[in-house]
């Protein structure tokens, strides 16, 4: 069973991980809360779009909260953090030129969920270092993201970007 420091963090788990025939079809999974040797878990299931194949996701303990939760996570790694804030990023700065005021306000979302994204990648980092270590990344898309370049996971690069998404969200007004 998994264990996630906050709803947020779990659903992120979900969305981040395929199915094993590898489709890249969006997966909304039921959520449900379950009882399990007297124990609360929380629960995401569902059917591959592609395949049909049942998938189910556990998490036990799942504490209520805002955001990714405290410490860092020892379910999704920094490469995939860093995936989801450029992702978010791009979300926000194509949204943001919409002439819709919606188009506006989910721009202003997508640039929340970049930064808290890219203040769990700042997490990683070690008292004293000045980069996030390349052993703390486990995942795939993680080691995709980290070996593309290693140098976005310094400190100061990934305050430089911080300060650039915080401008891009300034500037658009909802």
């Amino acid at each position: 069973m998994l264990a996630a420091r906050s709803l947020q963090e779990a659903r992120l788990y979900v969305d981040l991980r395929p199915c094993d025939c590898g489709t890249t079809s969006p997966f909304d999974p039921e959520f449900s809360v379950e009882e399990v040797d007297g124990q609360s878990v929380v629960v995401y299931s569902g059917t591959c779009p592609n395949c049909g194949t049942e998938r189910r996701f556990e998490f036990a303990g799942v504490p209520d909260g805002d955001g990714f939760g405290a410490g860092t996570s020892s379910i999704i790694d920094p490469g995939e953090f860093l995936w989801v804030s450029d992702a978010a990023t791009d979300q926000a700065l194509s949204a943001a030129t919409g002439p819709d005021p919606a188009d506006r306000q989910a721009a202003q979302a997508a640039f929340e969920t970049a930064l808290a994204a890219l203040d769990e990648v700042l997490k990683f980092v070690p008292a004293g270092a000045t980069e996030v270590p390349a052993e703390v990344i486990r995942s795939e898309l993680g080691r995709t993201v980290y070996d593309a370049n290693p140098d976005r996971f310094q400190i100061e690069r990934l305050e430089q970007r911080r300060a650039m998404i915080t401008d891009a969200q300034q500037r658009v007004s909802v």
